[in-house]
């Protein structure tokens, strides 16, 4: 049961500026993330807390499949195409396509070599194969499913939001100049919307071809097609990369604490409290059921009316977006080093700490590959469910 101080309804619009502290630590946390979550020092893996772990190579009969080193810190989200390549950026500004078994098939230069680059844009693939990916080089990137560059388009600052395609192809991205971008097919500017501040929500498009996403200062956007305003909504604190339900409703989380649900024409459905701020978007699951990590190191699985399921206990502070496995099982990575899976019930069934400090939310093939990247430039290819393991 949840209880009452966590579920309740909300109406009308507060009003709320946050303070410069409150900017500080927004950037303070998004760096302590980058650094720390998902990794410590050697190969690690035990069915439960609390056991002994077994170190495996590459090739061994272990979680990992193989690893693919692109020699650079990989912080975007792995992209997984239809013929199950793999699509990642790399901190020396490539793009790197890597096939089903490990091995490169080509990587494009995308941007200039800086002395840091936060290369955070997570690719996205279109019907033709072309990929998308934005650059810290103020620039969004489209490549060819041969690995040639086919346009740029440049923005004011970096461009660290991952891109979206809406039904007719174009491509939606939010670059830190402020601005929120509508680009078509040929790289030619359709719309921009100012929104202030840095711009690095991940959109999601409705099936009605409405944008939604998260901003800096604690609005979450709705736009038209054509870059009206439909609406806003406001929450308390800033808001992250918003989740579409199975109603095209959407869910968000705050550095407020809170899960927002939030109707298709901006009204508060519910809202459920956590005890810490959420930085990263939630997940619904087939079931209607929505996943999300919070500073307080629980992961929530909240049922379509607010109520709360199960929460389970990792830790460290969860700053990551979970998956979810084509068994239902849930993937999240935390800072205290370990990727962990979940049943749907809420039991611990897995966990894996990589060779190095991994910097990257996981992603999940059809058949449970799990690919997650690592601060030292690893690419890992990981087996959902060990062999000869039972829990």
């Amino acid at each position: 049961m949840v209880s009452k101080e966590r579920l309740f309804q909300i109406s009308g619009e507060k009003r709320w500026r946050r303070s410069q502290w409150g900017k500080c630590r927004s950037i303070f946390a998004t760096l302590f993330f980058v650094s720390l979550v998902l990794g410590m020092l050697s190969p690690l893996f035990s069915p439960l807390p609390g056991s002994i772990g077994l170190g495996y190579a590459a090739k061994s009969a272990g979680p990992v499949k193989w690893i693919y080193t692109t020699g650079n810190t990989i912080y975007s989200r792995p992209a997984i195409g239809s013929d199950e390549s793999i699509y990642i950026s790399s901190a020396d500004t490539y793009l790197h396509a890597i096939d089903a078994s490990g091995k490169l098939r080509w990587k494009q230069k995308i941007g200039p070599l800086k002395h840091v680059n936060f290369m955070r844009s997570t690719p996205v693939i279109a019907a033709d194969g072309t990929i998308y990916v934005g650059s810290t080089d103020y620039h969004l990137y489209a490549v060819t499913s041969k690995g040639e560059l086919k346009w740029r388009y440049k923005t004011g600052r970096e461009v660290q939001s991952s891109p979206t395609l809406g039904g007719d192809g174009t491509v939606y991205f939010g670059s830190e100049d402020g601005y929120f971008y509508a680009v078509d097919l040929r790289g030619q500017l359709k719309w921009r919307y100012e929104i202030g501040g840095s711009v690095q929500s991940d959109p999601v498009v409705g099936d009605d071809g409405v944008i939604y996403l998260g901003s800096e200062g604690g609005f979450l956007y709705a736009l038209q097609p054509d870059g009206a305003l439909k609406w806003r909504f406001r929450a308390e604190s800033r808001i992250a990369s918003p989740a579409l339900g199975l109603d095209g409703t959407i869910y968000a989380g705050s550095t407020d604490g809170s899960v927002y649900h939030i109707s298709k024409d901006g009204k508060a459905l519910w809202r459920y409290r956590t005890a810490q701020p959420i930085s990263a978007a939630p997940t619904v699951g087939p079931d209607g059921v929505v996943y999300v990590g919070s500073s307080d190191g629980p992961l929530y699985a909240l049922e379509p009316n607010g109520t709360l399921k199960w929460q389970v206990q990792v830790k460290s502070i969860i700053n990551s977006t979970p998956g979810i496995g084509p068994d239902g099982k849930i993937y999240i990575g935390s800072n205290d080093g370990f990727l962990y899976g979940f049943s749907p019930e809420g039991k611990r069934v897995w966990q894996f700490r990589p060779g190095h400090a991994a910097s990257s939310i996981p992603a999940i093939a059809k058949d449970g590959t799990i690919y997650v990247g690592s601060h030292e430039g690893d690419l890992y290819a990981l087996r959902g469910e060990p062999p000869q393991q039972h829990f």
